[in-house]
C-alpha cells in the first residue's frame, strides 16, 4: 500500500507540475520538455519541498523509455534516409565524429576517463527528435527538402545511438579493467554483433510473420481495447525477452519491436492506438530525468559545462553548416539543418542513463547533459528565428553562400505534393475512384478499415489500414499535403468525424462525400463539404474537379 501511495504521489504532483510548467513553456514559445524537466527537478531531492521516490520514478521512466523507443522504431523509415542519403549519412558521420572528438578532449582535460568522454561526446552528438520535429513543424519546413535532410540526418544519429547501446556492455567490461588483448576484444565484439544479428534475423523473419498474424487475428475481433493491449504485450515481451535472452538493452529491444510492428499490415492503426500512451510515459521519463538533476554539479564542473555547451551550440552547427554547403546545398538549407540540430534531448538521456548503469560516466556527467539540454532546447527556437538575419549577413559578406541547384527540386516536390488525393474506403466505389485518380495523373492514398480487404491485396505503399477518423492515421496518409479528400463510407456519423479531423489537419482541403440518404445532406453542408453526391454521381463529380485542378497545376 505504501508503494502504491508513493506512485500515486509521484503521478499526482508530477503531472500537475508538468502540466503547469509545460503550459508556461508553450506560452514562452519554448519546448514542453523544458517544463517536464523543471517539474521533475522541483519534486526531486535537490530542491526544497516534496521529494518523490526516485527509485519508483526510475522504474516508471523505464516504461517511458520502452514506449519512446517503440515509437521511434515505428516511425523509422529507411525511405526517409535513402531520399537524402548523399548528405544525411556523410553529414551525420562528420558532425558526430567532430563533436565526439572535441568533447573527449574537453572531458579528458578535466581528468575524466576517455570512456566518459566518448559517451558524453556521443550523447551530445545526437539531437532530440521531439525538439527537431517540433521546430521544423512550427516553422513550416518539415515537409520541405531541408526538413527531409534534417530528419534523415537525425535518423543516422539515432542509428549511431542504437549501435552504441549494443556495445555498452563491452565498453563497460573493458573499462572495468578486464583483459584488453586484441584477441579478447575481437571475440567480444564478434559475440555482440552475432547476438544482435541473430536477434534481428529472428525478429524480421519468423517474428514479423508471427506478430503480423497475431495482430491481424486480433483486429478481426473488432475490439479496440484488446488490440491496444496486444500491441503493448508484444512490445514488452520483445523488449524484455531481447534483454534476457540476447543480453541487449531493453531500450534496443523496444526499438526493434517498433520496427517489426511498423512493417505489419496494421502498422498505422497500431501507432494510433499505442503512441498516445508513449506520450504519457514520456512525461514520466522527463520527470525522472529532472529529479536526478543536481545543479550543484554544474558549479563544481563549470568549465566542463561551458565546454559541452560550446560543442552543442558552436561546433555541431558549424560542422553541419560547412558539410551541407560543401555538398552543394543552398545557404538557407545549410543554416536550417545546422541550427535545427544544435540541441540535445531524449536520446542523449537514454544513452547517458544506460552508461551510468554500467559506471561509464559519473553522476556529474549526467547532470551536465541535463543542464546542456535545458540551455540548448531553450535557445533553439530563438536561433531558428535568426536564420533570415544570418542568411542576409552571410550573403552581404559573400562568405560561404552555397548554391541554388536544389531550387527546382523543391518546386517539383511542392507540385507533386499538391496533387495528392486521399480516398477513404476501398470498396467497389473506392476502387473505381482510385483508377480515375491514377488515370488523371494524381497520387492516390487510400485508407481502409477492413483488414480482410487489405490482406487480400498486393502490397502497396499507399494503402493504409486504420480508422480515418483518427488524426494520426490521417497524418500518416499525408492529409496535410492532400488537395482532395474523397469519402466513400456510407455511415454518416463516421463520415462527420472524418471530415472534422480532416478539416483540423488541413483547413484548405476540398472534400467530396458520398451519402445514401438526402436527409443527411444538411449535416454535411454544415461542415462546409464542397461536393455532396450519391454513388452514381461521385465519379462524375471527381472527374470534373480533376479537370479543374489539372488546369490550375499547368
Amino acid at each position: 500500500m505504501h508503494s502504491n501511495l508513493l506512485i500515486v504521489g509521484i503521478l499526482t504532483i508530477g503531472f500537475a507540475l508538468a502540466s503547469l510548467f509545460a503550459y508556461i513553456s508553450q506560452r514562452l514559445k519554448l519546448n514542453v520538455i523544458i517544463g517536464y524537466l523543471l517539474a521533475g527537478f522541483i519534486i526531486g531531492p535537490y530542491s526544497p519541498g516534496f521529494v518523490a521516490n526516485i527509485e519508483i520514478a526510475e522504474q516508471l521512466a523505464e516504461i517511458g523509455v520502452i514506449l519512446m523507443l517503440f515509437g521511434v522504431g515505428m516511425h523509422f523509415k529507411i525511405e526517409d534516409l535513402i531520399r537524402v542519403r548523399n548528405i544525411a549519412i556523410p553529414g551525420a558521420i562528420g558532425q558526430t565524429f567532430f563533436a565526439t572528438i572535441v568533447t573527449m578532449l574537453i572531458v579528458h582535460s578535466v581528468g575524466w576517463t576517455l570512456e566518459a568522454g566518448l559517451i558524453i561526446g556521443l550523447s551530445i552528438g545526437v539531437a532530440s527528435t521531439v525538439v527537431l520535429v517540433r521546430i521544423l513543424s512550427d516553422n513550416k519546413v518539415l515537409n520541405t527538402t531541408k526538413g527531409h535532410i534534417a530528419v534523415g540526418w537525425l535518423i543516422v544519429e539515432d542509428i549511431f545511438t542504437v549501435i552504441i547501446l549494443i556495445f555498452l556492455p563491452t565498453i563497460a567490461a573493458f573499462s572495468a579493467g578486464e583483459d584488453l588483448s586484441f584477441f579478447n576484444i575481437g571475440v567480444e565484439i564478434i559475440a555482440v554483433i552475432a547476438k544482435f544479428f541473430i536477434l534481428a534475423l529472428l525478429m524480421f523473419t519468423w517474428g514479423q510473420k508471427i506478430i503480423d498474424y497475431i495482430l491481424t487475428k486480433v483486429v478481426q475481433v473488432r475490439s479496440n481495447e484488446l488490440f491496444t493491449l496486444t500491441i503493448l504485450a508484444l512490445v514488452f515481451v520483445i523488449a524484455t525477452g531481447s534483454s534476457v535472452v540476447f543480453g541487449t538493452s531493453i531500450a534496443l529491444g523496444a526499438f526493434i519491436a517498433g520496427m517489426v510492428i511498423g512493417k505489419t499490415t496494421v502498422k498505422h492503426q497500431a501507432a494510433a492506438n499505442a503512441l498516445p500512451l508513449k506520450d504519457i510515459f514520456a512525461v514520466v521519463f522527463f520527470l525522472s530525468i529532472g529529479m536526478l538533476f543536481n545543479p550543484a554539479a554544474i558549479l563544481t564542473n563549470f568549465g566542463l559545462f561551458v565546454g559541452c555547451i560550446f560543442v552543442i551550440l558552436i561546433i555541431k552547427p558549424l560542422v553541419a553548416y560547412l558539410i551541407t554547403l560543401f555538398l552543394g546545398n543552398t545557404l538557407n538549407t545549410a543554416l536550417t539543418v545546422a541550427i535545427s540540430l544544435a540541441q540535445i534531448g531524449e536520446f542523449s538521456f537514454i544513452l547517458a542513463e544506460e552508461a551510468m548503469s554500467f559506471k561509464l560516466i559519473p553522476e556529474e556527467g549526467f547532470d551536465i547533459l541535463v543542464a546542456c539540454a535545458l540551455v540548448s532546447i531553450s535557445l533553439n527556437p530563438i536561433f531558428f528565428k535568426m536564420i533570415g538575419s544570418l542568411e542576409s549577413t552571410i550573403k552581404k559578406f559573400n562568405f560561404f553562400k552555397g548554391s541554388n541547384h536544389d531550387f527546382l527540386n523543391q518546386i517539383k516536390e511542392k507540385k507533386k505534393l499538391s496533387s495528392k488525393v486521399l480516398i477513404i474506403g476501398f470498396g467497389q466505389i473506392g476502387k473505381e475512384i482510385a483508377k480515375t485518380v491514377k488515370r488523371s495523373g494524381f497520387i492516390p492514398v487510400i485508407i481502409e478499415q477492413n483488414i480482410n480487404t487489405i490482406s487480400g491485396m498486393e502490397e502497396h505503399e499507399m494503402i493504409l489500414f486504420g480508422d480515418a477518423a483518427d488524426s494520426s492515421i490521417l497524418k500518416d496518409a499525408y492529409i496535410e499535403e492532400a488537395s482532395y479528400l474523397l469519402i466513400t463510407t456510407s455511415e454518416i456519423t463516421k463520415m462527420m468525424k472524418i471530415i472534422q479531423a480532416a478539416r483540423y489537419a488541413n483547413p484548405e482541403i476540398q472534400i467530396i462525400a458520398h451519402v445514401e440518404s438526402t436527409s443527411d445532406v444538411h449535416l454535411l453542408e454544415e461542415l462546409n463539404v464542397e461536393c455532396i453526391c450519391t454513388e452514381n454521381e461521385l465519379l462524375k463529380a471527381f472527374t470534373a474537379l480533376t479537370k479543374q485542378v489539372l488546369i490550375k497545376l499547368q
